[in-house]
Order: C-alpha cells, then structure tokens, then sequence
C-alpha cells in the first residue's frame, strides 16, 4: 500500500468511524466492534487514523 493509499483509506476510515459514532451512539457493541478493528490496523495506518480523528473530534 502506497503512503497516498494508506492516508486515503485512514481519511475514509477516520470519516465512516464518526458517523458511526454520532449514528450508534446508544450501540455500544457497535462502537467496541469498531474500536477493535482500529486497534488492530497496522501502526503506520492506525498512526493517520488517530491524527485525522483528533482534527475532526476538533470541529
């Protein structure tokens, strides 16, 4: 996977993740089956995941 690719997918990943989030909000095995998905990606992915979440969780 190319660094363009793996900042794409943890952008789309990071999106999806909050809408999940304000949508599920009262399912919360919901939100820990998400949460363990994104625990297990690969560092550098997780990396731009959490960096993109962090500037979304500011808006």
């Amino acid at each position: 996977m190319t660094e363009a690719e793996k900042d794409e997918f943890s952008t789309a990943l990071s999106e999806r993740y909050t809408q999940v989030k304000q949508l599920s909000a009262s399912n919360k095995e919901l939100i820990n089956a998400w949460n363990a998905v994104i625990s297990d990606l690969p560092l550098d992915i997780k990396s731009k995941f959490e960096e993109k979440q962090s500037l979304v969780s500011v808006l």
